[in-house]
């Protein structure tokens, strides 16, 4: 006879499910994944070398919407879990009212916003001004191109922790009052 586990160790969490648990973190990373891959098929078209040349290279295609999107899939992958996780944590687990899967899924929407007002603001000022805007030491070559794109893609990655830092206060305070209908 085993011994039982531990209340901690248990794999089940009183009111909820791994159907709510899958919905929120998968969910996440299925829209960051969208939002990646969107946010790829403009960075591919103004520097495709960005991709091409100074990324590993993807055997089964050249073509550059695919090469987005398969992109997108493998830098979405932690980031849109561990969001997700955390917003599982944050918004259903404890006490308070729980926060819907859905409703916790579709606001990432805030973030995809942010980084993305973030990302094309620095591209554009690096555009005009045809200067790095970060240390040189972070930028492939001095192409006008790839200095628009890896502006891009380093603003997006850290305004994209900035931001998803905030969705994550914003849902543990949503959760202290009652959601409205």
């Amino acid at each position: 006879m085993r011994p039982a586990l531990p209340s901690a160790l248990r794999a089940h969490v009183d009111g909820e499910s791994w159907g709510s648990f899958f919905t929120v973190t998968l969910g996440t990373w299925m829209a960051i994944w969208f939002f990646a891959a969107v946010h790829n098929q403009y960075l591919i078209r103004i520097a495709p070398e960005h991709f091409t040349v100074w990324h590993y290279e993807i055997p089964f295609t050249r073509d550059y919407t695919l090469l987005g999107i398969a992109y997108a899939f493998g830098a979405s992958a932690s980031p849109g879990v561990v969001l997700g996780m955390a917003l599982f944590v944050l918004g259903r687990l404890g006490r308070g009212p729980k926060i819907p899967s859905l409703r916790l899924v579709l606001s990432t929407a805030w973030v995809w916003l942010g980084v993305e007002i973030a990302a094309i603001s620095a591209g554009v000022l690096v555009h005009f001004t045809s200067r790095p805007l970060y240390p040189d030491w972070v930028y492939l070559d001095d192409s006008h191109g790839l200095l628009i794109t890896q502006t891009i893609q380093i603003t997006a990655y850290l305004s994209g922790a900035v931001f998803s830092v905030a969705l994550l206060v914003a849902t543990w305070h949503r959760r202290s009052k009652p959601l409205s209908a």
